[in-house]
């Protein structure tokens, strides 16, 4: 875009155009005005550049506004971190279900992972009345035989993936389940709960659990991560945790070489034949470090991963 101005030097009218990127209409303007042509063509400009300024600060306004909108109306989602920033355990892209159970009317437990896997009470449970002060928040208390919650249309980690689930845990019965999904075949299932008294991980067929017993009526933290491999077994690829530590394991002898290959069949269902309290459940699709696992026992979830020594 440009336009043309002369200058004449002497009487003769002998002109040098001049070219400029300030407008975009051609012009031949007059010796004596062409500065004034360029002059106003050059204010233009600004005013154009002034424009286009103010119309991408107001996209980024509407941005934010949009941004805060969405936080409003869903308070219980997790901001996601941007590029740049670190990344917490509550902000993890590998967590995929966190269940708070921070509700005390309804129904329904909120998914806070931000994946919409809302849990549904059933069998006569209800936030009204089975509530709870939990160790985070609020906490979810399971009775009945029959009381579950079940996520539908999730069927959890399946295969052999990698992944982590823990949760907090208040009982004085060592029975049921914390939380289960898969496929009622040998190998296929994937249920975190009481075996045997003391609590541990089954796929159905063989088991694996932790020697010290957790039914004292007191707020444990329990875990368990399968680790990446190729067809991982109980023996060597899957770690329990108890209270942000590595738990010590009961001597139950060959049963736990059974692999983890988990089935799509049964929906994610949570606190299955438990007596007692569940608080923040969390299902993440990768391997957590030890350190990771700690900060979850000391409830620093909202601060920077931190790094595995």
């Amino acid at each position: 875009m440009w336009f043309a101005t002369t200058s004449c030097d002497g009487p003769a009218p002998a002109c040098r155009a001049e070219r400029s990127e300030a407008s975009g209409h051609r012009m031949r303007s007059h010796p004596r005005i062409g500065s004034t042509y360029l002059s106003e063509a050059r204010s233009f400009a600004v005013a154009q550049d002034d424009r286009v300024g103010a119309h991408r600060a107001w996209q980024l306004c509407s941005l934010v506004g949009v941004l805060v909108l969405l936080v409003t109306a869903f308070p219980g989602a997790p901001v996601l971190a941007h590029a740049g920033e670190a990344a917490t355990l509550d902000t993890d892209p590998n967590l995929v279900g966190w269940w708070k159970f921070d509700e005390t009317a309804g129904s329904t437990a909120a998914d806070s992972s931000g994946h919409k896997r809302d849990g549904t009470l059933s069998a006569g449970l209800t936030f009204e009345k089975d509530s709870a002060p939990g160790k985070a928040g609020r906490a979810v208390r399971f009775e009945a035989n029959d009381a579950l919650i079940e996520v539908k249309d999730y069927k959890g980690i399946a295969g052999t993936q990698p992944r982590t689930v823990a949760a907090w845990i208040k009982t004085a019965s060592a029975q049921g389940e914390i939380v289960s999904w898969g496929k009622r075949d040998f190998g296929q299932m994937f249920t975190l709960g009481y075996i045997r008294g003391r609590v541990g991980i089954t796929p159905h067929g063989g088991y694996l659990y932790m020697n010290a017993e957790t039914h004292d009526d007191k707020w444990h933290h329990v875990a368990v991560v399968v680790q990446k491999a190729e067809l991982p077994n109980l023996h060597d690829d899957v770690k329990l945790y108890l209270d942000g530590a590595p738990a010590e394991i009961h001597d139950i002898g060959l049963l736990d070489l059974w692999p983890v290959q988990t089935g799509q069949e049964q929906n994610v269902r949570i606190g299955r034949g438990f007596k007692g309290l569940v608080d923040d459940l969390r299902l993440y699709d990768r391997v957590l470090s030890d350190e990771e696992i700690d900060a979850l026992f000391q409830l620093k979830t909202d601060r920077p991963l931190p790094k595995a020594k």
